[in-house]
């Protein structure tokens, strides 16, 4: 009986700490607009709900990018680059995991919010097909 009773007292407390550190990192934090610091004339806005997330970059004004999906990892339509896409979202603790599938092409991107609430980072990983690891550093205006 008390080892049950402990371990559901580390149960507990595991779970609470995971929620405490996710809720601290701001999940609501994402929503904003962002300039990628490489190049400014490339903008990311995001807009967030409770289970959604809107994301439109652009470039000079020009679209690159373009959906609206929920966060429970359902596939949604997207425009990527002018084509069509398809995109599922979800949260990995304080990290939103964006999979965008173009044809054969597969790209994983996961957005973080550093501490200070301003930089925005984005982790670009091709899973099939050509390209390079990359991290993407954006500041919110």
């Amino acid at each position: 009986m008390r080892v049950t009773a402990a371990i559901l007292v580390l149960l507990s407390l595991f779970t609470y700490r995971l929620v405490a550190s996710t809720d601290a990192a701001g999940k609501s934090g994402f929503s904003g607009r962002w300039a990628l610091q490489q190049d400014d004339s490339v903008e990311l806005v995001l807009e967030q709900t409770s289970d959604s997330i809107q994301l439109r970059e652009t470039k000079s004004g020009a679209v690159r990018t373009e959906y609206t999906c929920n966060t429970r990892g359902k596939e949604c339509p997207a425009k990527d680059e002018g084509h069509s896409a398809k995109v599922s979202l979800w949260f990995n603790g304080p990290k939103l995991v964006e999979i965008m599938a173009k044809g054969h092409e597969v790209t994983r991107r996961r957005y973080s919010i550093a501490n200070d609430g301003v930089t925005l980072r984005v982790e670009v990983s091709p899973m099939s097909g050509v390209g390079k690891n990359e991290t993407l550093v954006y500041t919110r205006h």
